[in-house]
């Protein structure tokens, strides 16, 4: 199982990245803990930006936001990351 998994990480590739890396997980994510994309960011050939997400999990945001502040920080977070993902560099 460990082999199949390792199979499917980007860990191997990302080394291949050139141009921006951006990275979004939550840290309620059940399947695949958020440090795995915190190693894969450490792994980058240039600094990606990293977004750990409070109140999402594997496939979007739990069945209720457990905070205002919590929902409205990760909203805000997925606006700054959509903002570099259009913006030309």
């Amino acid at each position: 199982a460990r082999q199949g998994l390792a199979r499917l990480s980007a860990l191997g590739a990302v080394s291949q990245v050139r141009g921006r890396l951006l990275i979004a997980h939550g840290a309620a994510d059940a399947s695949i803990p958020f440090t795995e994309s915190l190693r894969l960011a450490a792994a980058a050939p240039i600094t990606p930006r990293v977004l750990i997400l409070r109140d999402f999990h594997h496939t979007g945001p739990q069945s209720a936001w457990s905070t205002l502040t919590g929902g409205l920080s990760d909203g805000w977070g997925l606006v700054g990351l959509l903002d570099d993902l259009l913006s030309q560099h």
